[in-house]
């Protein structure tokens, strides 16, 4: 009977405390961040690639001029230095006629009148009149005119202080360096020259 009645106390009591089970309490603080790990070693470089194919050739390049000389289009003197029975001659300065320039370059000498777009290679022939001759010395260029017409030179031709139709010339000098006669360039032809030296007026 005593037994009985324990267990009914215990089993009441049990009830009694489940039925006063307390509040939940408060969340409890957030736990810190843990640091990031530090980043791994850097990989070995890889392998160089196959080197690419070679470009194409380029274009051949413009005639190159660096080394020709040219003068500008130089007055004849208005009075000869020479004359003689039927000869005459006017000294032009050229001082770029060396002794170099002789002994291994070549000289053209072109010339014209006034401002005409005609332009002559030096020697010239006037048909039935006279020649137009050129002679180089180290420093000057010598433009003369030689009678040439049969009989009687004329008078007035030879005593006119002027030349009797060219009245500038400018010479071109392509230096032993350079290769002084090109194939197939006409330098009787003074436009073809110009365009193949770049020549400037």
């Amino acid at each position: 009977m005593k037994t009985n009645l324990f267990y009914s106390f215990l089993i009441v009591g049990g009830l009694f405390l489940a039925g006063c089970e307390g509040e939940v309490g408060p969340q409890g603080p957030q736990g810190a961040k843990g640091d990031t790990g530090a980043a791994g070693p850097q990989g070995p470089a890889g392998a160089n690639g196959a080197q690419g194919p070679a470009g194409a050739t380029g274009a051949t390049g413009a005639t190159g001029t660096a080394n020709v000389i040219y003068s500008d289009w130089t007055a004849l003197p208005t009075a000869p230095s020479f004359k003689g029975s039927n000869y005459k001659e006017y000294a032009v300065s050229a001082p770029k006629l060396t002794k170099e320039v002789f002994d291994s370059g070549m000289v053209f000498v072109y010339a014209r009148s006034g401002g005409s777009a005609s332009i002559f290679p030096l020697p010239y022939t006037f048909q039935g009149s006279y020649t137009s001759r050129i002679r180089l010395n180290q420093g000057f260029v010598i433009y003369g005119e030689d009678w040439t017409a049969p009989g009687t030179v004329s008078a007035t031709w030879l005593n006119a202080a002027r030349t009797d139709y060219f009245s500038h010339i400018r010479y071109v000098i392509i230096p032993g360096g350079q290769k002084a006669r090109v194939a197939g360039l006409d330098y009787s032809n003074y436009e073809v020259v110009k365009t193949y030296y770049n020549i400037q007026d």
